[in-house]
């Protein structure tokens, strides 16, 4: 398809002049035509950190390449505008994008956004993108000279990602709604306050033009854990043929103690965005331990070879015996359980990797963003390299493919960073039109739907809280995770185990000496056990329960073999 070379910053009247502003440098107003213009201030970290920032950041560039699939014809917005496949049509369409959208790539009516499946990637989008605002720290004079930077360039909307904006974001907010503009604050939320209308809707009475997005990290702390869980305590596979190795032992056994052992720790303790993940990781290990470890199973490779295997339980890595009932947080700076810290390095310097690596910890999550490649890179004192559950994105296609550790990678627990952000820019009071001008007097089209989510949290949605493994028909190669996937929150049981997980941890208390220990863990074991109604784990299959048990597991493992 013949590129359309439209350049779209001549299309909106920002005027993209040399006008200097802080610190001298150029002035470059964020790309979008009037009306659409989204802006990332990030948590003060680098914009490309591999995690939270970058992934937010990607949303953006996402929304920006397919706003021509949200023009309707009218302010009713009952019909959506259809572009033909006629030249004048797509240079119309084009025109409505982010021109950085669609740098590097072929502009497409339908299926706009970026394509990872088929090859396509962020970079050129980012080198070509200014809807960022990089906080040079975390204090509140950085971050409020980086929300009057993301004013300046013109934002009709801002993305604000992670809880270290908490402390400085009602200025921010107060600025905005001066300016009637909505503010997207993904992984944290504000106080709302509300009145009931006649028919007994809430309406907000503060913070009226925030859109706060809150994920329930546990069900993908516990969906990566149990992924990996099933795959490290199997007998090792040749992951090319399918057959059993012909040295032995466990698929995830690194350390060689014959145990498979899995750990976790995060950078600040936070239970809403740190800790969540950490404890659903942790439950995923005791219910493995509750219902599949000590079990007797006759396994079958693709050969036809069968082997009796009896799982031992997992150890818990962060704990010296490796036993449950001493996992306990005794505050929300423990060296056992948190580096205190998110920055590069920090991880292995304050100790809690080498903590980990002296209690022979097989499999590692670090909840502490680019600290993923302190696992990946050399720990102090280890004798050998721990497999990675990567957090927060699929970090095998930036830390594994970086350090060259794709081969170590198990699974990430994610966040639905592009689901959830791109669902909010639809639902903002100020991305509903286009506008001719800046003095948005004049409407030129209308964009996205009715529905309007400011001044409230977003509802979860069963995509935005998962792991990163593989579908049991994607062949495993080097760059793919090992593990395939074990859970289908949409899908049988599992359906109230989406609602279920999350309050018992909600119900927990505020500080991580109530949830991360013994007893809460148990809570959440017995929680879901109850869930399945007592069908007994040999039988669970995603298909039809939405959880996997060990047998039906491996039999779709068997099929991911080349």
């Amino acid at each position: 398809m013949k590129k359309i070379m439209v350049h779209l910053s001549a299309l909106s009247t920002i005027g993209l002049t040399a006008a200097t502003v802080v610190g001298c440098l150029p002035a470059r107003f964020a790309d979008g035509v009037i009306g659409q213009r989204i802006v990332i201030v990030s948590d003060g970290g680098n914009i490309r950190d591999q995690s939270f920032n970058e992934s937010s950041w990607e949303s953006i560039i996402n929304y920006g390449s397919q706003i021509h699939t949200n023009i309707y014809t009218d302010e009713t917005r009952t019909t959506k505008k259809v572009f033909s496949n006629t030249k004048e049509d797509k240079t119309q369409a084009y025109q409505l994008d982010y021109a950085s959208s669609w740098a590097g790539r072929d502009f497409r009516l339908n299926n706009p956004m970026i394509d990872l499946k088929n090859g396509e990637s962020f970079k050129d989008a980012k080198k070509a993108s200014t809807n960022y605002v990089e906080t040079a720290g975390h204090d509140s004079t950085n971050f409020y000279a980086a929300y009057k930077m993301g004013l300046y360039k013109k934002a009709d909307a801002m993305l604000v990602a992670g809880f270290s904006h908490l402390s400085s974001v009602q200025k921010l907010i107060k600025w905005m709604a001066k300016e009637q503009k909505t503010l997207v604050l993904l992984d944290a939320q504000v106080d709302y306050q509300y009145k009931q209308d006649a028919n007994g809707k809430k309406l907000p009475t503060q913070n009226q033009n925030v859109i706060s997005v809150q994920y329930d990290s546990e069900l993908s702390g516990f969906n990566a854990a149990w992924d990996a869980a099933l795959w490290a305590n199997m007998p090792k596979i040749d992951m090319t043929t399918g057959k059993w190795d012909a040295n032995g032992g466990l698929n995830g056994d690194v350390s060689g103690d014959g145990r498979i052992s899995m750990g976790t720790f995060g950078g600040l303790s936070s239970k809403t965005s740190v800790d969540n993940s950490m404890w659903g990781y942790l439950v995923g290990i005791e219910l493995f331990n509750q219902t599949i470890a000590k079990k007797e199973y006759a396994l079958t490779d693709v050969d036809g070879v069968v082997k009796n295997f009896k799982p031992e339980k997992i150890k818990f890595g962060n704990v010296h015996s490796g036993l449950i009932d001493d996992v306990r947080a005794v505050n929300n700076a423990d060296a056992n359980w948190f580096s205190n810290s998110f920055a590069y390095g920090d991880a292995n310097r304050n100790g809690i990797l080498p903590h980990l690596i002296e209690n022979g910890t097989d499999i590692i999550m670090g909840v502490a963003g680019p600290q993923t490649n302190d696992i990946a890179l050399q720990i102090t004192g280890a004798s050998y390299k721990p497999f990675i559950v990567g957090i927060d994105t699929d970090q095998i296609k930036t830390v594994g493919k970086d350090t060259q550790t794709e081969v170590r990678f198990i699974t990430s627990s994610t966040k639905g960073l592009a689901q959830a952000a791109l669902a909010a820019f639809k639902k903002s009071r100020s991305l509903k039109h286009i506008y001719k001008d800046e003095s948005k007097s004049e409407i030129t089209h209308f964009v996205n739907d009715q529905e309007i989510q400011d001044g409230y949290l977003a509802k979860q949605e069963p995509d935005w809280t998962i792991s990163a493994s593989r579908d049991a028909a994607d062949k495993w190669e080097i760059g793919k995770n090992l593990a395939i996937n074990a859970i289908k929150y949409d899908t049988g049981f599992a359906k109230t185990l989406f609602t279920a997980i999350p309050k018992v941890y909600q119900e927990a208390g505020l500080k991580p000496e109530n949830y991360v220990n013994a007893k809460t863990i148990k809570i959440a074991v017995k929680t879901i056990l109850q869930v399945s109604e007592g069908k007994p784990s040999l039988a669970w299959k995603i298909e039809v329960d939405g959880v996997d048990g060990y047998v039906n597991y491996f039999k779709r493992l068997l099929s991911s073999f080349s």
